[in-house]
């Protein structure tokens, strides 16, 4: 499955703005297909071993959401798809 959670302000030089994230409890092809379906770059794409995802800016959020992504909670983003140990797939 496919997640985003809400919409954030992160203060971060040129980068400030509102900012989500994208990530599945699947495998990252799954979520890199997601992407490439709905015409987000890859280089959006935060490849941290513990918790892979995407940052999504609004209008990117409700192409995910119209999509399929599922709308959870950031704590619930964090349970469900951040793993313990890397990643499942590159």
């Amino acid at each position: 499955m496919i997640y985003v959670d809400a919409l954030r302000f992160h203060e971060r030089g040129c980068r400030s703005g509102s900012w989500c994230h994208l990530a599945t409890d699947g495998e990252l092809d799954e979520l890199h297909d997601f992407v490439r379906q709905i015409g987000l770059p890859r280089r959006a794409f935060h490849a941290h071993p513990r918790h892979p995802h995407y940052d999504l800016n609004g209008d990117a959020r409700e192409l995910a959401i119209a999509a399929g992504a599922i709308v959870v909670t950031s704590k619930e983003l964090v349970r469900r798809c951040f793993r313990q140990g890397g990643g499942k797939s590159a």
